[in-house]
């Protein structure tokens, strides 16, 4: 059993409880069986508890008189020890006090508001509470409320009906079955309720005062329980304890948990932008691509033009030729092709800004981590996020992946050389197609004579532009598709790590939260079954 509190205490230590009850309930299974007697002001207590001593040691008024909690333990000599402005000792030569220690307490819905605090302070430690309501006024609300309380910590409770003196005995059958009835509603079991006049018992009538019957039930008990009772104190602060720190271990998970949905939020809008955004570039590819088209559609058409007998000297003329197809044809494709690129690549650097822009307006709107009881993560994605977006420059992202376009164009068939702009690349592209143009008419002076030679050629001709032309845009699409993954892998990388960390640590928080509480709720349950063991 020590060690099952010992465990509930060790678990209940990492939370923002007081656990100081429980560990004086560890520390009082070493001292005497505490009876503690409470109840309101002006409900008899001290009168009562002069009469079970045989004494009037204790205070007696109808306004509040004991202002401390009074522990009444047994010495040969009378003798009274302050302990503080909350505490104090009185020791008496009385018997009954050899097994037990009385507690006094000051009454409860007192005009002077400490004097409940310190009661309930207090009763965590009681083994046997004796709870004292007054006949001519039995069993109010607030007296309910405050057995609701005990009823908490899972202490052994006897109500006592004191000043019975004051009616008749059919009015005090009526109170006592009374206090039964509603105490039975408010604890959820049936206790015992006895009927005694502190005054008659003072007055030397202690057998029809009631007490003798009361002294005898808690010498009965002291027998019998005492033992159980002692052992299951400490228990029945644990379990309390336990069920009164499952509500705020509760609330702190769910904080937790919203704020992991946050991190969840985040990773799927990386996932939507990677959507979007592969969506929206098929866009950006097809402006570029469009200006090769334009090449093999004027290209077409200066064949067309060029390619007849009716232009045969030009046709043999190479410089003019060569000249006119980069006049009429090229014109200023690779500056074209090259913006094109560039506008594609700033787009999606312009998307990659956007991403954490959204990302920002997900966190500060985020309800888990709007009044997170600690906004250190919070603070900390943000605070990543918000430095990302004040160092990103869309131009030097533009840049970056430019080169991968220029290297993925290198290593395609059509040229082969390296450390060359874009555009000085697409120049050479262009050249290299409009020799291949020119090898297909080659000899043509010799080949004249046969006139069926010309429209083949120029048949062969339109076929080697489409192709290259063709490879072209196929591997500008390929290159900036590359480039596209490339980026969104390296975005994806990057963003993630804005917020990894401090969602990991979340992840770390939730799993040791989570089995905290689920080692107190086992622990409550064990010591809830161990003190009904008890009981029984």
């Amino acid at each position: 059993m020590r060690d099952l509190v010992a465990q509930g205490l060790e678990a209940l230590a990492r939370t923002s409880l007081d656990v100081a009850p429980l560990r004086q309930a560890l520390l009082d299974l070493e001292g005497p069986f505490l009876l503690v007697v409470a109840g309101e002001f002006n409900s008899g207590k001290s009168s009562l508890l002069n009469a079970l001593l045989g004494s009037e040691l204790l205070k007696e008024g109808v306004t509040p008189t004991t202002d401390r909690i009074q522990l009444i333990g047994y010495a040969l000599e009378p003798r009274y020890e302050p302990q503080g402005p909350e505490l104090a000792h009185l020791y008496l030569p009385n018997p009954i006090l050899q097994d037990l220690r009385l507690v006094d307490t000051p009454g409860t819905n007192a005009i002077l508001a400490q004097h409940q605090v310190l009661t309930e302070r207090f009763l965590p430690r009681a083994d046997l509470i004796l709870f004292v309501t007054s006949a001519d006024r039995a069993y109010t609300h607030s007296e309910s409320e405050f057995l609701k309380l005990i009823r908490a910590w899972g202490k052994k409770i006897v109500l006592v009906v004191n000043k019975t003196d004051l009616l008749t005995p059919s009015e005090r059958e009526q109170v006592l079955e009374f206090v039964r009835k509603g105490s039975e509603q408010t604890l959820g079991r049936r206790v015992q309720v006895f009927g005694v006049s502190a005054r008659q018992a003072k007055a030397g009538e202690r057998e029809a005062s009631g007490v003798a019957a009361l002294e005898a039930h808690i010498r009965q008990v002291l027998k019998q329980e005492a033992a159980a009772l002692k052992l299951g104190s400490p228990l029945g602060v644990l379990v309390r304890l336990a069920e009164v720190a499952a509500p705020e271990l509760e609330t702190e998970l769910q904080g937790i948990k919203k704020q992991l949905a946050t991190c969840s939020d985040l990773d799927q809008l990386a996932r939507r932008h990677a959507e979007r955004t592969r969506r929206d570039f098929a866009g950006q590819v097809a402006l570029v691509t469009q200006v090769v088209e334009g090449v093999r559609e004027r290209g077409e058409a200066w064949l067309d033009e060029t390619v007849r007998l009716g232009r045969f000297f030009d046709l043999i003329r190479s410089a003019k030729i060569k000249q006119s197809f980069l006049d009429e044809v090229v014109k200023n494709a690779n500056q074209d092709v090259e913006r094109g690129v560039m506008q594609a690549l700033g787009w999606l650097a312009k998307r990659d800004r956007e991403l954490l822009e959204d990302a920002l307006h997900l966190l500060r709107d985020a309800p888990g981590l709007q009044g997170a009881k600690s906004p250190g993560e919070q603070q900390a994605i943000a605070g990543n996020l918000e430095a990302a977006l004040r160092s990103f420059v869309p131009e030097r992202e533009a840049l970056a992946l430019k080169d991968h376009i220029q290297e993925a164009l290198q290593h395609t068939a059509l040229v082969e050389v390296s450390a060359v702009g874009l555009g000085s690349l697409l120049v050479l592209i262009f050249q290299k197609l409009l020799l291949d143009l020119m090898g297909i008419f080659a000899g043509l002076l010799v080949a004249v004579l046969g006139f069926s030679i010309l429209p083949r050629r120029k048949d062969a001709a339109k076929a080697k532009l489409r192709e290259r032309l063709g490879v072209l845009r196929s591997e500008l699409q390929k290159a900036l598709n590359e480039a596209l993954e490339v980026e969104l892998e390296r975005t994806q990388e990057q963003f993630t790590a804005l917020y990894r960390q401090p969602c990991l640590r979340l992840e770390a928080s939730r799993d040791s939260l989570q089995a905290q509480i689920d080692r107190l709720n086992a622990l409550r349950q064990q010591a809830a079954a161990l003190r009904e063991e008890l009981a029984r």
